[in-house]
């Protein structure tokens, strides 16, 4: 094999970022004077570009490409890349080996947006629970969630003062008071309210809502 097609098989490597520093710097010194090198150079460049786009690019949402796949891509061309750096068809299979793996990350991204374009949340089990309205205007209602840490509230409500603060305690079987968080009131317009706390469903046994002045204004009991 003479200079030129030695130095032409490293093009490949070379745009892969692979090449040592003393071969590129020969491969570099070539392309100043030879213009087929420097076009098929031109012509890989953008193939190596993107793949190093998608290897900084940020991890894709779920369920748009199979977790680590880009890497093991990345990983196998580069392997590829090094091991036949030296023989007469390095050049064409890690251009190939670019190529390919380019459009099998795209494909399956594209793939798993026309089969899903929407992902879903799992909906998450709740328990209805009645509430009483225990001032006028006040119209409430709530369902209850139960967590491993504890139990969440979620509180649809209107006719609670404007601008006036309310306290949440979710309350034991044992008559002890757990906090659940605080609001402000929103008057006529509907408020929902995700109120969280640090008792376990089988010991808690309802909820009660009080104004800054310790007035029940709503409450429930759970089944």
């Amino acid at each position: 094999m003479n200079e030129h097609e030695r130095l032409r098989t490293d093009l490949g490597v070379y745009v892969l970022g692979q090449l040592d520093e003393a071969s590129a710097a020969r491969l570099e010194q070539h392309l100043d004077g030879c213009a087929s090198c420097t076009a098929e150079l031109g012509e890989l460049t953008p193939v190596a570009a993107a793949l190093a786009d998608l290897r900084v690019r940020p991890a894709p949402a779920a369920g748009d490409v199979p977790p680590g796949l880009a890497d093991r891509v990345v990983g196998a061309v580069e392997h590829a890349a090094r091991a036949e750096r030296r023989t007469s068809w390095a050049r064409t299979a890690g251009v190939a080996g670019v190529a390919a793996a380019l459009a099998l990350v795209l494909s399956l991204g594209v793939q798993s947006l026309r089969n899903d374009p929407t992902p879903t949340t799992p909906a998450v089990p709740t328990e209805a629970v009645g509430v009483r309205d225990e001032a006028p205007g006040v119209q409430a209602s709530a369902a209850l969630v139960n967590h491993t840490w504890g139990v969440e509230v979620k509180l649809r409500a209107s006719g609670f003062e404007d601008g006036g603060r309310y306290r949440v305690d979710v309350l034991g079987r044992g008559g002890r008071r757990y906090p659940a968080g605080e609001f402000v009131g929103t008057g006529a317009r509907e408020m929902d309210c995700n109120l969280n706390s640090s008792v376990l469903r089988d010991q808690a046994a309802g909820f009660e809502v009080t104004d800054s002045d310790g007035r029940v204004v709503a409450a429930a009991t759970f089944g």
